[in-house]
């Protein structure tokens, strides 16, 4: 049963790279012909539905009126896997991601990331992260929600990490609501270091839990300090029950 479970893991990890490719060339080309929103999310939602298809994973939403509260915000996720992001594709809507900036090199997918308007993360730069930030805030009021990952990086343990600046300054600065999301179960789909997607068990399920939205407006980048821990310990409290659950 491993063996055909590996086999399954090698057929659906290389059929979801071939997927990826054709979806993005059918991004990039429809969103220079058309450039219509709802389209450029149709094809998001396709993305992280046939990741879950493919490797056999079921999906758990919790919370999901959460984001009917608000239009456009900072979601902020926990981030340990390459699952997290089709989790969110599959789960939520209407999103972009922050994403690091080496992603955009590679072809065709980088491509189709530029035209849908994921946001260029250089780490290690400060100041280039936060003028990218400033250049998306007046995305916001045309509705958009902007994923990013407060800890900073893929990270795998018993507790979140703590919390970069980053997100909070950006949301803050926008004056736009911060929505928590916890997921849980991504890392053992597909761990970090590993080419295959659920190579070790033939079905496995994933939670995504949204919680509830937290105003921005009365804070400063000078005084973020309570709300970054407020919705530190919001996401921790969820993170580490369900993890160790």
């Amino acid at each position: 049963m491993k063996l055909v479970i590996y086999i399954r893991a090698m057929i659906a990890t290389f059929l979801f790279a071939v997927g990826t490719t054709i979806l993005s060339a059918t991004g990039v080309i429809s969103n220079i012909i058309f450039n219509r929103r709802k389209f450029d999310n149709f094809i998001v939602e396709i993305w992280g539905k046939l990741a879950f298809l493919l490797f056999n994973v079921e999906l758990k939403v919790y919370g999901l009126e959460n984001m009917d509260k608000v239009k456009g915000a900072v979601i902020l996720f926990n981030h340990a896997s390459f699952m997290d992001i089709f989790t969110i594709c599959k789960g939520l809507h209407n999103i972009r991601f922050g994403a690091k900036i080496e992603l955009f090199k590679i072809p065709v997918l980088g491509a189709c990331m530029r035209r849908f308007g994921t946001l260029p993360i250089a780490r290690g730069n400060r100041e280039e992260v936060f003028r990218v930030y400033e250049e998306a805030k007046v995305r916001f009021a045309r509705g958009e929600r902007f994923c990013l990952s407060p800890e900073g990086g893929r990270f795998r343990s018993d507790q979140l990490l703590p919390f970069k600046a980053g997100p909070f300054v950006f949301a803050i600065n926008a004056q736009v609501p911060l929505i928590p999301v916890v997921i849980k179960g991504a890392y053992e789909v597909w761990p970090k270091g590993k080419i295959l997607a659920n190579s070790d068990r033939w079905k496995r399920t994933i939670e995504l839990h949204v919680l509830p939205p937290v105003e921005t407006k009365g804070f400063t980048t000078e005084t973020r300090g309570p709300l970054q821990e407020k919705i530190y310990k919001m996401m921790n409290d969820v993170y580490a029950v369900k993890q160790n659950s």
